[in-house]
C-alpha cells in the first residue's frame, strides 16, 4: 500500500505543473510593466485567443489594441496534457490580461511497454478412497471409507506487450497586460532606421513609427505606421530609446512632431496625456 501511495503522490506532482508554467519565460521589463499605472487590473479570466499562423502580425495586432507583451510559453510534449485551460490558468498567474494559444501537431511516438501479472492459482479436486482395518482388545473391525479434498497450484506469470502511441505538439502561448490608452503619453513604438533608410535619407538619426496604438493622441492626430520622425519640438531626433525618454519629459504638453511621410516633409502638432 505505501509503494502505491507514493507512485500516487509522485503522478500529482509530474501532472500538477502544466508545460505553460514550467516552460514559462516573462519578458525582461514585465515586473516594471505590470507595476505601472498605465496597466489596468487584470480581469478575473483572461481572454483566450487562438494564433494565426503569423505570430509577429498576431502580437502587432495586439500592440495596436493597446496590450503589453509580459511573457511567453514553448514547449513541446504529448498532446492529451496540455490544454487551452492551462495556458489560462497560467495567464491569471502572471497577471495577464489576455492570453494569444497556439498547439501544432507535431509526430507520433510508437511502442511497447512489457506489461507482467501473476495469474490465478489452479485449485483441483482430489477424491479418496481405500479400506480401514483395525485391530483392538475388543478384536477386529474393518470397513471402507471415502474423501474428497482440493490441491492448489500456483499459476505462474504471464508477461504481455502492450502498444502505445502518443501524439506529440509544439505548444506556444503569449501574455499581455491591457493598457489604459488615457495614460499613453502618444502612442507609438518606434524602431531605429534601417540601413537602406539611413542611405536613402542620408542621415543616421531619427526613428520610423513602428505601430501606433488605437485611441491614443498620435491615433488622434493620425501619425501613420512608416513615418518617419526627424525632429522633436524642433530638436533632432536621435533614437527609440532617446526620443520615448523625451515624451515621458514632455507628458501632458503640446509637442511638434518634424516627419517624413511618403518622402514628404510635414509637421504634426500633438498634446500628449499626462
Amino acid at each position: 500500500m505505501r509503494m502505491v501511495l507514493v507512485l500516487v503522490a509522485g503522478a500529482c506532482m509530474g501532472a500538477c505543473t502544466s508545460g505553460f508554467e514550467k516552460f514559462y519565460t516573462p519578458d525582461p521589463n514585465a515586473q516594471a510593466v505590470l507595476s505601472s499605472s498605465a496597466v489596468l487590473p487584470a480581469p478575473k479570466t483572461p481572454k483566450l485567443f487562438l494564433h494565426s499562423n503569423d505570430v509577429q502580425a498576431d502580437a502587432k495586432r495586439l500592440r495596436e489594441e493597446g496590450y503589453v507583451y509580459i511573457g511567453g510559453s514553448s514547449f513541446y510534449g504529448p498532446a492529451n496534457r496540455s490544454n487551452q485551460g492551462q495556458a489560462i490558468e497560467q495567464a491569471k498567474k502572471v497577471g495577464a490580461a489576455v492570453v494569444l494559444f497556439k498547439s501544432e501537431y507535431m509526430d507520433t511516438h510508437s511502442g511497447v511497454v512489457p506489461y507482467t501479472v501473476a495469474n490465478p492459482p489452479t485449485v483441483s479436486t482430489a477424491n479418496t478412497s481405500g479400506t480401514i482395518n483395525a485391530y483392538g482388545s475388543g478384536g477386529y473391525a474393518s470397513g471402507n471409507y471415502n474423501s474428497t479434498g482440493t490441491i492448489t497450484t500456483p499459476g505462474g506469470y504471464s508477461t504481455y506487450a502492450i502498444p502505445y502511441s502518443v501524439n506529440r505538439n509544439t505548444f506556444f502561448a503569449s501574455y499581455w497586460g491591457q493598457l489604459d490608452t488615457n495614460k499613453i503619453h502618444l502612442g507609438v513604438f518606434p524602431a531605429p532606421l534601417s540601413d537602406e533608410q539611413r542611405r536613402a535619407l542620408e542621415r543616421n538619426t531619427g526613428v520610423v513609427i513602428a505601430i501606433v496604438v488605437r485611441n491614443t493622441p498620435a491615433f488622434r492626430a493620425n501619425i501613420l505606421e512608416g513615418d518617419v520622425v526627424l525632429k522633436l519640438n524642433g530638436a533632432d531626433v536621435i533614437d527609440p530609446k532617446s526620443f520615448l525618454a523625451d515624451l515621458n519629459q514632455l507628458s501632458g504638453q503640446s509637442i511638434t512632431l518634424d516627419i517624413l511621410r511618403g518622402g514628404q516633409p510635414r509637421s504634426i502638432k500633438v498634446t500628449l496625456n499626462p
